[in-house]
């Protein structure tokens, strides 16, 4: 398991090395950044790790701003935050989805709650599903998957690598890909990792894609988008 730490202080990048090889032992790599920039590189270019922890306020960088311009990249990669400055913690909220927030001085009770579900979870978070059209096999990574939409007798399943078809209905779609869509509409249901936007009239997701919520789905695919939220912040 790959936790990348980035925080401008040696003292704090040290402590929670070491805390989390004390806790996780040979299963765990520690990569620790001082600048936001070298973090954002070795996202980019090298690895994505399974879970990032990132100070707020790093050197003159707004941590949150830095890893929103690499948003889409994160979808997989569990983010904590961490601050000395707790009046700007609101700022977590918009437009991205933390797993948690850690105080200075840091809990360690804490950290390791938030630590463990993402170690509990790591090579599990992704359903994998088959979709087949007639003699076309794909394998798709629900995490990959941005929505699915029913058209006539198909589901299309939109991802990040294209669209993919299969002669289904949009529930048994769903009873394939588990926890984390959201029937929104009769013809719709959203990976709410996907979603940036949620209101009554529609859902926009992350590359602008804009989605209809119906009447009769509104009310509740609401609350289910807001409960799944809350569970990845551990609240």
């Amino acid at each position: 398991m790959i936790f990348a730490i980035c925080d401008d202080t040696s003292e704090t990048l040290d402590m929670l090395k070491n805390a989390l090889q004390k806790r996780y032992g040979n299963n765990c790599d520690c990569v620790c950044f001082s600048e936001a920039g070298k973090l954002k590189y070795y996202i980019e270019n090298k690895q994505l790790p399974d879970c990032i922890i990132m100070d707020i306020c790093i050197g003159d960088k707004n941590g949150i701003v830095e890893l929103r311009k690499i948003q889409q990249k994160l979808i997989d990669s569990p983010v904590i935050f961490i601050t000395g400055y707790p009046e700007y913690c609101q700022d977590i909220f918009i437009d991205f989805e933390p797993f948690g927030l850690l105080t200075k001085p840091i809990d360690f009770d804490k950290l390791y709650y938030y630590t463990d579900r993402i170690a509990a979870g790591v090579g599990q978070r992704d359903v994998r599903i088959s979709v087949t059209l007639g003699r076309e096999r794909n394998v798709l990574k629900s995490s990959n998957i941005m929505y699915i939409e029913s058209e006539k007798r198909k589901i299309i399943y939109h991802t990040k690598d294209g669209n993919f078809e299969e002669y289904s209905k949009m529930s048994d779609a769903l009873d394939k890909l588990k926890i984390g869509f959201i029937r929104c509409h009769k013809s719709f249901a959203v990976n709410y990792k996907h979603v940036k936007i949620f209101s009554n009239e529609k859902i926009v997701m992350y590359d602008n894609t804009v989605i209809p919520v119906s009447r009769m789905y509104g009310e509740s695919a609401k609350s289910r988008f807001y409960t799944l939220k809350s569970n990845s912040l551990g609240m």
